[in-house]
């Protein structure tokens, strides 16, 4: 229970009580459990399809996690929102393009 009173800075009596700042100590360690998983899982396999995926996924995921409750553009303009979450789902579709079918992309861009 210590570690809870170090990380949440609350005593043991108000443990459950999320406050604002307990939900952003929570995202940020959910953006870095994503971040490590997706790391371990990109160097120790092969470039597969599936890994591909997974990467990809959790790229988009941690952006739109990083927009909505870090940035805290969930209630804010849509026009604005859904441009800053276009970025992540384009990068996305392109990294995906660009390790999956890496030789029509070369064909694509040669000049």
């Amino acid at each position: 229970m210590k570690i809870l009173k170090v990380i949440f800075g609350g005593d043991e009596s108000d443990k459950f009580a999320m406050t604002e700042r307990h939900w952003l100590i929570c995202f940020w360690l959910i953006l870095l459990a994503l971040t490590l998983m997706s790391v371990f899982i990109a160097e120790s396999a092969d470039p597969t399809a599936w890994t591909v995926l997974f990467v990809s996924m959790t790229v988009t995921l941690k952006g739109q996690l990083v927009i909505d409750r870090l940035m805290g553009l969930r209630h804010a303009n849509p026009l604005i929102r859904g441009l800053m979450l276009m970025y992540f789902y384009v990068l996305a579709l392109l990294i995906v393009w660009a390790l999956l079918f890496p030789e029509q992309l070369a064909a694509l861009t040669t000049l």
